[in-house]
């Protein structure tokens, strides 16, 4: 079982959505890589909720986008090796960065439940911040994090 995680949650927008959410989802994430070092550390997170215009932004300068999109996710460490190796036992993650109405849009459009969508979007994002890239091992994880949602 992972230790509770720390998230700073900075909602910028008008989403209900608790605070204790996403630290839910971000443990529940943690926990299935099975990364067992990480239950010793204490763990935290930042987690931005952002207009779709200040996502826009945000994407065109960091990633040469000129569009909204859903999830940032600004990582502190560059793979897995490197967090293992932090002798730390407070263990900043890095940022992520929602933009809840385009979220919530999608989710609509696709006929998801907004929390299913949400747990998906908030573990992509934690996955990120762990070294994971798009791939099998990565969406197999989220995939089985949205199902406790």
């Amino acid at each position: 079982m992972i230790m509770p995680i720390d998230v700073e949650v900075n909602n910028k927008t008008k989403s209900p959505i608790a605070d204790g959410f996403f630290a839910a989802v971000a443990e529940e994430a943690i926990g299935k890589t099975g990364y067992a070092f990480l239950r010793e550390k204490n763990i935290s997170i930042s987690v931005a909720l952002v207009s779709e215009e200040e996502m826009q932004a945000l994407n065109k300068k960091h990633r040469h986008k000129d569009s909204v999109t859903d999830i940032l996710s600004f990582f502190e460490y560059e793979n897995i090796g490197e967090i293992e190796n932090v002798a730390e036992n407070d263990l900043f993650l890095g940022e992520l960065i929602l933009c809840y109405d385009d979220i919530h849009k999608y989710a609509q459009k696709q006929g998801i439940g907004l929390q299913k969508e949400l747990a998906n979007v908030t573990a992509h994002g934690v996955l990120h911040l762990l070294g994971f890239s798009h791939g099998e091992e990565m969406f197999g994880i989220q995939d089985k994090v949205v199902k406790k949602f």
